[in-house]
């Protein structure tokens, strides 16, 4: 139908409002069909986007992927860098620590050379010092010597002269000065303890130097008499021979009754030299070895002594070597020198054995430790031992060796008699500031008891030995 005919029918307002409405739908449908073409539009554009998206991640991918094959070339590489540095590093190090190891080889073979030729040279200067010290040592001792011969006869005067001080002194007042002293020690009861701990310690390294010195000798005799095919009863008083009397030689006689004086001058000389080692020292056991020498001094000199007089014991050895009446006297009047000079010379000794109990040995404590460690011990134990001498059975013994034996041990009182009169003359001495506590040497006690009971106990019936 033609525009005009409807235009016609409709009428122009209808047809104006048809027109309209015409023209609206076809706005919606160019709309419409505008809108698609926009959707397709940004479709493809969101497309080509997406696949410019896609590209482009694609190609950031593919530069990370190079970029981090890059750096893990550079990262390969700059390990590879580091291990050749560090490779030639190393190589350095050790080459350097080789020169550094050859140096301090170098420096070490430079410097023992050089230390070995200090000590050549230091040997050398030692053995020329030590070549001088020998002279100049033995230089000394020569003018020790010379001095010695000097004043030995004055040394001699002197003690003489003391003695007899010591001799001329003895008198009435004396006397009463003594007894005073015994008195007013006796009533002091800290004295008193102390008198008695220093006279036991005394009497009991007394008794356990005698017992060890006659022991080693007895044994020893024993066991000599059994190479000469002797039978032996072995006493604690006396060694019995059970043997006849042609069965006796002159060999047999000089060798066994010489044992005992010579085993104790033997012991007595390393006792006194022990004893110089340790005289400043403030133990007891130091006045062992002192006794040591004094026993070692009377079982010598005193056999000698009373073997001339009595015709005993050590007296049978100078009888067989023939010595007539004038060779007996001669070696009587040694014996009893020695017996007295052998007292003079060890008084100090006692004196500087007092470093035990005392700090300072003066005129006031010098009677107190005279009697307290020399004189009432040696006469007590010489007591004891005199009395152990008594034989049990007399058929072993006889009267005449028992006053032997007696005379023999008393022999130390020409001991002990000038340490006593010389021992006054002494001056003061002074050991150190020390505290002193004295008490009792328990141990030395226990053993000399048990040693005299072993000794004493087990010989008393007699112990048989047979060859």
């Amino acid at each position: 139908m033609r525009e005009k005919v409807r235009r016609k029918i409709m009428g122009n307002w209808l047809y104006s409002i048809y027109r309209r409405m015409r023209y609206i739908r076809y706005l919606k449908k160019v709309r419409k069909i505008r809108r698609k073409e926009l959707s397709l539009e940004l479709e493809q554009e969101q497309q080509e986007a997406r696949l410019t998206m896609k590209q482009q991640n694609r190609l950031e991918r593919q530069l990370d992927k190079e970029k981090q094959k890059r750096i893990k070339q550079e990262a390969i590489q700059e390990r590879k860098r580091i291990k050749a540095e560090m490779r030639t590093k190393v190589i350095n190090d050790r080459i350097a620590e080789k020169e550094k190891r050859r140096a301090e080889q170098e420096e070490l073979k430079k410097e023992k050379e050089a230390v070995r030729q200090r000590l050549k040279v230091k040997t050398v200067q030692d053995k020329q010092l030590e070549l001088d010290q020998k002279k100049q040592a033995k230089l000394f001792k020569e003018l020790r010597k010379k001095r010695k011969r000097k004043l030995r006869p004055y040394i001699v005067k002197r003690r003489f002269r003391a003695f007899f001080r010591g001799l001329r002194s003895i008198n009435k007042q004396s006397l009463k000065d003594w007894s005073v002293w015994s008195t007013e020690l006796v009533a002091n009861k800290n004295d008193r303890n102390r008198f008695l701990k220093i006279f036991f310690n005394s009497l009991f390294m007394f008794m356990l130097s005698y017992l060890i010195i006659y022991i080693i000798g007895e044994f020893i005799t024993v066991w000599v008499a059994t190479t000469f095919d002797y039978k032996v009863i072995l006493f604690p008083y006396k060694i019995y021979y059970s043997i006849d009397s042609d069965q006796w030689t002159a060999d047999s006689v000089k060798i066994l009754y010489s044992i005992l004086p010579f085993t104790g001058l033997i012991i007595g000389v390393v006792g006194i030299i022990i004893f110089s080692s340790l005289r400043n020292e403030n133990g007891y056991f130091k006045l062992f070895f002192l006794w040591s020498f004094v026993h070692g001094i009377v079982m010598f000199f005193g056999s000698i002594l009373m073997g001339t007089l009595l015709n005993q014991g050590f007296g049978w050895v100078i009888a067989y070597l023939y010595y007539k009446d004038t060779g007996k006297m001669i070696f009587s009047i040694i014996s009893i020198f020695a017996l007295f000079i052998a007292g003079t010379s060890i008084t100090r000794s006692f004196l500087i054995s007092g470093n035990a109990y005392f700090n300072f040995v003066k005129h006031e404590n010098r009677k107190f430790l005279f009697v307290s460690q020399v004189l009432l011990p040696a006469i007590i134990g010489t007591t004891i031992m005199a009395l152990l001498k008594i034989p049990t059975d007399d058929y072993f013994s006889t009267n005449e060796e028992y006053i032997f034996e007696i005379s023999k041990i008393s022999t130390i009182l020409l001991i002990i008699l000038p340490v006593g009169l010389t021992f006054k003359s002494m001056g003061d001495v002074y050991f150190d500031e020390d505290g002193r506590k004295v008490k009792f040497a328990w141990p030395f006690l226990l053993i000399t008891l048990a040693i005299f009971i072993l000794h004493f106990f087990v010989l008393a019936p007699g112990v048989v030995y047979n060859p």
